[in-house]
C-alpha cells in the first residue's frame, strides 16, 4: 500500500508534465524514480514478518459483564526501527475500551513492547478472537505491507462474573461479611459444637450469654459455637422467558451491544458466589437449571470440585421463550431424596396465576427443606409505576404497571407467611443480600 509520502513524490511531477516540452521527461524521470524507490520500499518492508505479536490473556476465562484486560506483546527482530500499527479482533459483541482495538507505536530494533486494552463481553458461553494483524512502513516511508499474525485467533469462554469471588474470599475466610453499609460484622456459627467464649456483640442471641463468665469478667461474655458443616444447598435456576428480561435499566454511556445484564445473567453471578461461600464453609453444593423441562443437574458436591462443576454448568446457560415448569423441577429435586436442605430458587414472579402456582409448590417444599425464593425488581415495571402521568396513555400504563408490583408484593408476603423465606431486590444489592441471608440461616442453626 502506498503512503501520503509516496503520493506526495507523485505530486511533484505535475508541474512539470503542465508546463510541456523537456520538462515532460523531468517529470517521467520523477515518476519513474519514484515508482523504482517505492517498489524497493515493498520489498525492504518484507522484513515485517520479522515482527511479532502475541496476545495475553490472564485467562481463557473471561468475566461477565466485567473489564476483562488483554494485551498485546509486540518484539522487533529486525535490525532497524519499525513503525507498527496493530490490529486486534475480538468477538464483535465484545465492549472494547478504548475502542477500536487499534494501535500505533514505534518499535526500535531488537526492542519489545506491550500494548494495553480491555474487552467487556456481554453474553455468557463461548467465543473467539481472531488473528492479529500488523502492518509496518517501508525503511523510506512510501510503502506499506500487511502482515498476518497467524496462529493467534484464540478461543475464550465467557463466565458468569468470577471477580467477585476474589472480594469475598477474605471475609469468607475470616468468617466476616460485609453487609451492604460495608461495616465487617463478626458472622458465628451455630450448631451444639461449643468453640469458645467471647465478648459479647450486638448482633449475638441472649440465649448465648455465658452467664458465669459475664459475673467473673465484669462485662458480657457469650459462648460461640462451630458452625455446622456438610449441609447441602440446593440451588434451582429458572431459564425461562422472564429471567431474560434486564435487571436494571440500560445507562447513556451502555452501546446497543451492551444494553445491560440480564435477570439470568444476576442470578448466575449470584448462584456461583453462593456456591463459592457454601463450599469455603464446608457445605455441599447442588445445581438444577430448568425452563419446560430440566436442563442441568449436578447432584451434591463439596469443596473445589462443587465449585467447578457449577462453573462449568453455568457459563453457557441461556434462558428460553418458554414458560417454565416449576414443579417439575422440584419433583425432579424430590426425587433424588436429599436430606433436609437449603434451597434456593432464582425466579422471576410475572403474573398472579403462574406465580400463585409456584408459591403454592415452594410452600410445600418447605414442609422438608428451608426455602429462599429469591427475586429481582423489574425496571420496565417499577418506572412507570413512580412516573407522574402525563395523559391517558402513561396513566393507563401506570395503574397496569402498580397492578403487577401489587400482585408481586402479595404473592411475597404469602410465601413469607407460609416459611418460605424471600430476597426481592434490585441487581446491585443481589449479593450482599443473599450472602447474608445465607450466612445468618448457618448463624441460626436453620440449616
Amino acid at each position: 500500500m502506498p503512503t501520503l509520502r509516496l503520493f506526495a513524490v507523485y505530486l511533484l511531477a505535475a508541474p512539470f508534465g503542465a508546463a510541456g516540452g523537456p520538462l515532460v521527461l523531468v517529470a517521467l524521470a520523477i515518476v519513474l524514480l519514484a515508482s523504482a524507490a517505492g517498489a524497493t520500499d515493498w520489498l525492504l518492508a518484507a522484513d515485517g514478518r520479522r515482527v511479532r505479536a502475541t496476545r495475553i490473556l490472564a485467562s481463557n476465562k473471561l468475566s461477565l459483564g466485567g473489564w476483562n484486560p488483554v494485551q498485546l506483546q509486540l518484539e522487533n527482530a529486525t535490525p532497524r526501527v519499525q513503525r507498527i500499527k496493530v490490529r486486534d479482533l475480538p468477538p464483535l459483541a465484545f465492549g472494547l475500551d478504548p475502542p477500536p482495538a487499534v494501535f500505533e507505536t514505534t518499535l526500535q530494533a531488537g526492542t519489545t513492547t506491550t500494548l494495553h486494552y480491555h474487552v467487556k463481553p456481554p453474553r455468557r458461553g463461548d467465543a473467539a478472537f481472531g488473528d492479529v494483524y500488523l502492518r509496518v512502513d517501508g525503511p523510506l516511508g512510501l510503502m506499506r505491507r500487511a502482515f498476518r499474525q497467524r496462529g493467534t485467533a484464540q478461543p475464550v469462554r465467557v463466565y458468569p462474573n468470577l471477580r467477585d469471588l476474589r472480594r469475598y474470599d477474605l471475609l469468607v475466610r475470616r468468617g466476616l461479611e460485609a453487609r451492604p453499609v460495608g461495616r465487617p460484622v463478626r458472622i458465628a456459627g451455630a450448631s451444639t459444637e461449643f468453640e469458645r467464649v467471647r465478648e459479647y456483640l450486638p448482633d449475638d442471641e441472649f440465649r448465648h450469654i455465658n452467664w458465669k463468665a459475664t459475673a467473673r469478667r465484669g462485662q458480657p461474655m457469650v459462648n460461640q459455637y462451630e458452625a455446622e458443616r456438610s449441609q447441602n444447598l440446593v440451588v434451582l435456576l429458572d431459564a425461562g422467558r422472564a429471567m431474560a428480561a434486564l435487571a436494571e435499566p440500560p445507562t447513556r454511556e451502555d452501546d446497543a451491544r451492551d444494553a445491560g445484564l440480564t435477570k439470568l445473567d444476576h442470578a448466575l453471578n449470584a448462584a456461583l458466589l453462593l456456591a463459592y461461600v457454601a463450599s469455603q464453609r464446608g457445605d455441599r453444593v447442588a445445581l438444577l437449571a430448568y425452563t419446560d423441562q430440566v436442563r442441568v443437574f449436578v447432584p451434591p458436591q463439596r469443596g473445589r470440585r462443587a465449585l467447578l462443576d457449577t462453573v462449568q454448568a453455568l457459563y453457557n446457560l441461556s434462558s428460553e421463550p418458554v414458560e417454565p415448569d416449576h414443579g417439575r423441577a422440584l419433583d425432579f429435586l424430590a426425587q433424588r431424596n436429599l436430606r433436609r436442605s437449603l434451597v434456593v430458587l432464582f425466579t422471576d414472579l410475572a403474573d398472579r396465576e403462574s406465580s400463585a402456582a409456584l408459591a403454592a409448590r415452594l410452600v410445600r417444599a418447605a414442609r422438608q427443606h428451608v426455602v429462599v425464593c429469591v427475586t429481582l425488581g423489574d425496571p420496565n415495571v417499577r418506572r412507570p409505576a413512580m412516573r407522574r402521568p402525563v395523559d391517558a396513555a402513561s396513566l393507563y400504563e401506570k395503574m397496569a404497571a402498580q397492578q403487577l408490583l401489587d400482585d408481586r408484593a402479595s404473592v411475597l408476603a404469602e410465601l413469607a407467611a407460609h416459611g418460605v423465606l424471600t430476597v426481592d431486590t434490585d441487581a446491585d444489592k443481589l449479593n450482599p443480600r443473599l450472602i447474608g441471608t445465607y450466612l445468618e440461616l448457618k448463624q441460626r442453626g436453620r440449616v
